[in-house]
């Protein structure tokens, strides 16, 4: 309840917060500033080969299971009949770890497939 509770989470609320874009309410916003700054990390230690999801937890002071969930949601998975943006693929390695791989569409680098989610590659 109190900040002297939650000082193990205090480092990840302050580098969330630090663009001003979080949320206050504890909402959507909050979810939104950690997909954003998931990604960014992603995106920073991303090159080439994937980064391991312990790997990003510790870098990002979030859990795995958060990960998961907002790297599940930046993929090409379904959720219901909307395709997902194709910004990270996931996989689970050889020796069982899950791995975050950014994809050109999640740098910037490609524009996302247009039209209703058919892809040719």
């Amino acid at each position: 309840m109190s900040r002297a509770d939650a000082s193990a989470g205090d480092e990840v609320h302050d580098r969330e917060g630090a663009d001003g874009d979080g949320g206050d309410d504890g909402g959507p916003g909050d979810m939104a500033a950690q997909a954003r700054f998931a990604l960014e990390t992603l995106a920073e230690l991303d090159a080439g080969n994937g980064v391991s999801l312990p790997r990003l937890a510790k870098r990002t002071g979030l859990r795995v299971s958060v990960l998961l969930r907002l790297y599940t949601l930046m993929s090409d998975a379904r959720v219901g009949d909307e395709p997902g943006p194709g910004w990270v693929r996931l996989h689970v390695d050889e020796d069982g770890r899950w791995i975050a791989r950014i994809t050109p569409v999640g740098r910037g680098d490609e524009a996302p497939a247009a039209g209703d989610g058919e892809s040719t590659a």
